[in-house]
Formats: C-alpha cells, sequence, structure tokens
C-alpha cells in the first residue's frame, strides 16, 4: 500500500474534529453516536472496536471516569493499514522531550492524527464531532500519554457495512469434531479483533478441521424481542448474555435456523462457536428486532441466499466491479455492476434493460466461485428494486398501445458489448434495427445516500417515429417533477416526454438529426 500521508495532512485541514458539547452548523443531526470511557485502574478504554460507515457524521463522546489524565487521538490506518496501532504518533511523543508536558503529549501537526479528544482530566469527559474519512479501513485511536499506548488502544473500521456489533474479538481453533466442542477445554492456535464488528472466517488458516469463539457486544436500540439467526456449513450456535438462543449445530451442508429472545435496550453480550468439518465452509450471522428489519452482522449471505458464502465482491476506491453469471430477476446473461459508492444494478444481456437496482453491498461470488456452483446467485445488499421485465424499447402503433410480453431473450435487439472507461464503469451498447444504443450508467454520490443517473444516447440514419422507452411499471404517479414507482422509486427523466400509459411509464423517443438522447435519475424514495 501507497503512503497516504499527503492525502491525509489535506484531510485534517479540511475536516477538523470540533470539540464542543453542543452540535455545531452541520452536526445537529449525526449518523452515529459513540461514548468511550477509559476503566479505573484498568489503563484501557471500555470499547476496543467500533465501525462507522464513511462520510458519516459521528459524535463521540469521551469519558475519563479514571484518577489519572487519558486523551484518545484517532490515526490514519497508516502502511500496515492499521496493524501499527498507531505508533508513528507514539515514537513522535517520545521525540517532544521537555516539550511533551507543554503540548499534552500530543504531536501537533503529525501528518497521521485524523482527530484528538486533547488531554481530558480525571472525572471529565469532551464530545468530538467529525465526518468519518471516505476511505475504509482500519484506523487505530490511543492514548498517547507516556506509558499508556501498549493498554490503551483500540481500532475504528470504516466500512459501509458498519454495524451495531462492538469489541469483537475471535478465538481461532485446530481441530476435528462432529459437534461443537467445548472450547473453553481447548487451547487456542490464534486470538484478535475484527473492528468491522462482522462476524467471518477471514482469519483462519486452513480450509478444514478448524474452529471458532467469537464474542463482543451488541446494541439493542428498545426494548422487545429481537429475532436472530444463524446459517453455516458446518455446526454453529449462537448465544445471547450466555444464554443459547439459536442452535445449529452438526456436521451439515450450508443452512439455517432462527431463535427470538426478548432483550432490554442496551448492550448485550453475543457469543458465536463454529466449527468447520471438511468440504466447504460458510457461516452468515444476522437479526432483526422492534423498529428495523433483517439486517446482517457478518461477510457472508443468508441462508436461501444461495448456498455457500463470505465471498463479497467489492470495487476498489472510485471505481466499479463486474460480476458476469447468474444473477437472480437478471437473467443468465447478467452483468452485475457494483459501484464504490454502495449502488449496485443488474444489466440483463438478452433483453438490453436495466433488470434491478440496489444499495450497500454487491454480490457474494461463493456459490459460482466455489467449485463451479449452479443457480441464480441474489444481490448481497438491501433496498432491491426490480424494474420491468421484457424489453425496455420497442415500436409501438400509439402511446397507449401494449407493450410487448417479456422473453426469455429477445431477436429484436442485439448485444456489442460494454466498454469500461478509466473508473472502470460501463457504458452497454446495443441495436434495435437500425437504431444503435449506447446505455451509460453512473453513479450520484449524496450526503446521505448515493443514487444512480442513466444515460441513453440513440443514433440511425434512418430514425423510426414510432419508438418508445419504458422507464418503469407498477403503480406509477406523478411526483413534483418526477414520477413515484411502487412508492419505493423516484424517477426523473430528462430529455423526453413522459407520460404513464397503462400503469407503465413511457417515454417516446424523438429523433433530431438522427440522434436522441435520455437522462434517466433513480433515486430511491424516504
Amino acid at each position: 500500500m501507497k503512503s497516504r500521508l499527503l492525502p491525509y495532512a489535506m484531510l485534517l485541514c479540511a475536516a477538523l474534529p470540533l470539540q464542543a458539547q453542543n452540535p455545531p452548523k452541520g452536526f445537529e443531526k449525526v449518523d452515529q453516536e459513540i461514548v468511550i470511557s477509559t476503566l479505573q485502574a484498568a489503563m484501557k478504554y471500555d470499547i476496543r472496536s467500533f465501525s462507522v460507515k464513511p462520510n458519516a457524521k459521528v459524535k463521540l463522546t469521551f469519558k475519563n471516569p479514571d484518577d489519572l489524565p487519558h486523551n484518545l487521538i484517532i490515526c490514519t490506518p497508516g502502511k500496515s493499514k492499521g496493524g501499527d496501532k498507531g505508533k508513528e504518533v507514539i515514537d513522535a511523543v517520545l521525540k517532544l522531550g521537555e516539550k511533551g508536558v507543554e503540548q499534552d503529549w500530543e504531536p501537533k501537526g503529525h501528518p497521521r492524527i485524523l482527530h484528538s479528544s486533547g488531554m481530558v482530566q480525571p472525572k471529565k469527559e469532551t464530545v468530538i464531532w467529525f465526518k468519518a474519512p471516505k476511505k475504509e479501513g482500519n484506523y487505530p485511536y490511543i492514548c498517547t500519554f507516556p506509558g499508556h499506548f501498549e493498554l490503551m488502544n483500540g481500532m475504528m473500521a470504516v466500512s459501509k457495512r458498519a454495524n451495531p456489533v462492538t469489541n469483537l474479538t475471535y478465538k481461532f481453533y485446530h481441530g476435528s469434531w462432529t459437534a461443537l466442542p467445548d472450547f473453553s477445554k481447548l487451547e487456542p492456535k490464534k486470538t484478535g479483533t475484527l473492528a468491522s464488528g462482522l462476524f467471518e472466517l477471514g482469519p483462519r488458516d486452513r480450509g478444514d478441521g478448524f474452529g471458532f469463539v467469537f464474542a463482543g457486544e451488541i446494541e439493542c436500540p428498545k426494548d422487545g424481542t429481537y429475532t436472530f439467526e444463524i446459517a453455516s456449513d458446518d455446526g454453529s450456535r449462537l448465544y445471547i448474555d450466555n444464554k443459547v438462543v439459536v442452535n445449529n449445530d452438526g456436521v451439515h451442508a450450508h443452512k439455517g435456523a432462527q431463535g427470538k429472545a426478548k432483550l432490554k435496550a442496551g448492550n448485550r453480550k453475543i457469543e458465536v462457536h463454529y466449527f468447520e468439518g471438511s468440504g466447504q465452509e460458510s457461516l452468515y450471522v444476522g437479526w432483526s428486532g422492534p423498529g428495523f428489519k433483517k439486517q446482517s452482522l457478518s461477510k457472508g449471505a443468508p441462508a436461501g441466499g444461495g448456498g455457500p458464502s463470505g465471498m463479497l465482491i467489492t470495487a476498489e476506491e472510485g471505481e466499479a466491479a463486474i460480476y458476469r453469471n447468474f444473477i437472480a430477476d437478471a437473467g443468465p446473461r447478467a452483468i452485475g455492476v457494483g459501484y464504490d459508492e454502495a449502488v449496485n444494478l443488474t444489466f440483463d444481456a438478452n433483453n438490453m434493460r436495466l433488470a434491478q437496482i440496489w444499495q450497500g453491498d454487491f454480490m457474494d461470488g461463493a456459490r459460482h466461485w466455489n467449485g463451479r456452483g449452479q443457480g441464480f446467485q441474489p444481490p448481497a445488499g438491501e433496498a432491491i428494486i426490480k424494474l420491468p421485465a421484457g424489453v425496455a424499447f420497442a415500436t409501438l402503433e400509439s402511446a397507449t398501445s401494449a407493450w410487448p410480453k417479456a422473453e426469455p431473450r429477445t431477436t429484436e435487439l442485439r448485444f456489442r458489448g460494454y466498454q469500461l472507461n478509466k473508473q472502470q464503469h460501463p457504458t452497454f451498447r446495443y441495436e434495435r434495427g437500425g437504431v444503435s444504443i449506447e446505455d451509460t450508467p453512473s453513479p450520484v454520490a449524496g450526503e446521505e445516500s448515493s443514487h444512480l443517473r442513466r444515460t441513453l444516447r440513440l443514433s440511425s440514419k434512418a430514425a423510426p417515429g414510432n419508438l418508445y422507452f419504458r422507464a418503469a411499471s407498477g403503480n406509477v404517479a406523478a411526483e413534483g417533477k418526477g414520477f413515484l414507482v411502487n412508492d419505493e422509486l423516484l424517477i426523473t427523466i430528462a430529455g423526453g416526454r413522459a407520460s404513464i400509459q397503462n400503469g407503465e411509464l413511457r417515454v417516446p423517443i424523438e429523433f433530431k438529426n438522427g440522434t436522441a438522447q435520455l437522462g434517466i435519475t433513480y433515486q430511491w424514495a424516504e
């Protein structure tokens, strides 16, 4: 990994943290609140790891009930991606010498310092308001008071999949079992922290004959009944506050089980035990509760999501990832596109249409990559919106004519492949008769969430006068300058006179000098 010192120094100047009890301008509403406290006479933070989403507005309250002064400094990942725990900053503190006391043991302006609480005296507290970095990764936080660093350190994970699990640790074991053993009687081969708060099998060092014990804390937002789900190949078990809630033990292929628990609001202890005998391995953990739908707590796919899990496909920073395979609701010639901005789509090359869009995670490639598994893989994210099946372009006698019935594969359009730009963003090319079409989707980043913009460019030497584009179908209603579809999608169209016909949003294609262009914006309705 190349050094990021200069970019982070620029970030520091642009986004210094604000220390104030009252929210500064722009932070009246935050995305996440974190409270970190020192432990009395233990020289430790009570929260050793937590996760936030990129660009999230964060309120971090740092409390110091101890009898010694402490601070909390968030550092950049550095060359070792956070593995050094910010030691470069500590080395700079040691070089301060006699000036250390005057500067509260903080090397002001150090390029690896992102945010600092300042030195907080005993029985005092402070609040830091900051915007999380855009780049995903592990960001160490440390106390720079002399002698405190080795024990007083933690990790802030910046991840699009930030979740309510904190202090997640793992113990990894070697062994051959047909059921979950009593891990407390075994010696782990290695231990570690999962700063992302996501249950995963990544730390393993072998493919068969191993086990994990994961332990952390999960924050329940309110009193009520919570449903926990665990799916695995082979056995697994989930505990809340040391009580078994889900039992999925034994040797078996990927399958899931659920359990319910009545819980009080606040942090609850969560533990997951897992073992793998031989063959394929997978693990998924999820939950739902009062006021929120099912949420993944792991890097795997849920039970019923398509077999093996845990091989999430992600885009490089500022780019897009392409996944060509059998994708659910998009056909056997589907092309998935996952953008770094956490918006995704599938293009159906059988019918030259945008098949579906969604937010969050892109695709789990395990089904098709582990032993060439068969079947259609669903998207790995959430807020999935399906667009009309069948062709998106058709010749009609009039605006009110019936749209052609959907076919497995159209014979009216011909796919001409796609071209990638420098950011690996595709432009799809296809033809209908004598009309050539370039279809370019692109992500639009937003403060709260991203959305998609699509540009359709058509050209023809003999432009037809009765060609229509179908943008959506279902419950379509005019909404401001756009159209609300099924109460979940807001579509705005530029370059054409869109209208609602037969429960469909249609646009007549108007050629001028042999060309036409449509601009379509897809936004998730709040």
